[in-house]
């Protein structure tokens, strides 16, 4: 699943990246939504978030950044910040029949009837959860900084290798490339 971003000025990327398979088999009802990066190419900054699903809530996690050119394929990026996205409680709790965690099927219907109570408690705590502001926290200094590569670039696509042997391939927002 790719996610586009409403950016008029069309600096925006986005991505699906192999991670899934890692976070769906660490956190069996956790679902990653989307993964994305907004970059605002007139005041040099990058934010990536990844928002994640449960059968509870839902929430976000985002960095925001600031970058430096230092050549037409290298940018210098040092980060300012996390967040922590409020958690917004749904409405009505949907778990699968079973799932599958560190290759085991675990069959979650005797869990169903503990359903309605947690429903209702649910409620009461949503109101209270989602009036509440979002976590912000700093990084560190010395952990906080990385340099991108850019390998490959046109309309639809562009390439990165990161200082951490990390690539990142990237398609931008209403590409073909997107369409099923």
């Amino acid at each position: 699943m790719y996610i586009v971003i409403d950016n008029p000025d069309g600096t925006s990327y986005t991505s699906f990246v192999g991670l899934y398979a890692l976070l769906s088999r660490t956190l069996p009802l956790v679902k990653v939504e989307e993964i994305s990066q907004t970059i605002d190419s007139e005041n040099f900054t990058v934010q990536n978030s990844v928002l994640f699903s449960g059968p509870l809530a839902t929430t976000s996690i985002s960095t925001n950044a600031k970058f430096e050119v230092r050549s037409p394929k290298r940018v210098q990026i040092k980060f300012d910040e996390g967040i922590i996205g409020t958690p917004q409680l749904t409405d009505s709790i949907v778990l699968p029949e079973n799932v599958e965690f560190l290759g085991q099927k675990i069959d979650l219907a005797p869990f169903k009837s503990l359903i309605t109570s947690v429903q209702d408690t649910a409620s009461s705590v949503a109101k209270t959860i989602s009036s509440q502001p979002p976590l912000k926290f700093s990084f560190s200094s010395r952990n906080a900084e990385s340099w991108l590569f850019t390998t490959y670039l046109d309309e639809e696509l562009r390439i990165s290798r990161g200082d951490a042997g990390s690539v990142f391939v990237l398609i931008k927002e209403g590409s073909s490339l997107l369409s099923p």
